[in-house]
């Protein structure tokens, strides 16, 4: 099987190599990989490269940095590119993420760039606006939990406008910035209390938990505990 695909590879995607083990190999390589193992139902080659895909696209919340399409190297994928071939080749476990990657790198609807496999499927593309959708009702919540949170602390500074404006931005931006809450970290944008930086923090930590808990659910996918270990 192994000879079989790296002559695929050879005679497909000139001035490509077969991947070494545990490497997760440039996007355009392992799409060619990931499809001819799944059309060929080479289940333990496919099943390997998918499990060295597993940190870039986990299934619990982690505290580290979520890759994404970056595992693939520089420049990365499209991230509709990435959800298509996901959706299309079953990686049921990876589909929650990579869903959430598309929603946060802008409107969904118009992100065909005119490469090819860019534009989004019907079923695919009504989902992601519906968990997009989702996502900003997450964003707006918090931000209002935090910007305009009561302090009886004269001291603190963000009180102010302009600072409550800038926090209520920084949460929900009306750019798309490539993130989302799940890389939200701490704002450093204004001098705040003590008692109102460590309530940010919380509020926070809660948001991306209960974010990361109910992803599935906003894109219409079955729940995490039975998608661990789907697809591979």
């Amino acid at each position: 099987m192994c000879s079989l695909l790296k002559r695929h590879i050879n005679n497909d995607i000139p001035h490509r190599r077969f991947p070494h083990r545990h490497e997760t190999p440039d996007f355009p390589t392992f799409s060619s990989l990931l499809r001819t193992t799944t059309k060929y139902q080479f289940q333990r080659i496919r099943s390997q490269i998918l499990l060295d895909l597993r940190p870039a696209y986990p299934t619990r919340h982690e505290k580290s940095h979520y890759r994404g399409e970056e595992v693939f190297g520089a420049p990365p994928p499209h991230p509709n590119s990435v959800l298509n071939l996901f959706v299309a080749c079953d990686v049921a476990f990876a589909l929650p993420f990579a869903y959430y990657r598309v929603c946060v790198a802008g409107d969904p609807a118009s992100l065909d760039t005119g490469v090819e496999g860019t534009a989004l499927l019907p079923d695919t593309l009504k989902a992601a606006l519906r968990g997009q959708a989702r996502l900003k009702t997450d964003e707006v919540q918090l931000a209002r939990k935090v910007a305009f949170r009561h302090c009886t602390s004269w001291q603190c500074s963000g009180k102010s406008p302009a600072n409550r404006a800038a926090v209520f931005d920084w949460i929900h931006p009306e750019v798309a910035t490539q993130s989302g809450i799940l890389e939200r970290g701490e704002f450093k944008g204004s001098k705040y209390c003590s008692q109102c930086s460590q309530n940010f923090a919380q509020e926070l930590s809660k948001a991306k938990k209960d974010t990361w808990e109910n992803l599935p659910s906003y894109f219409n996918l079955p729940p995490w505990e039975t998608t661990t270990d789907l697809g591979l």
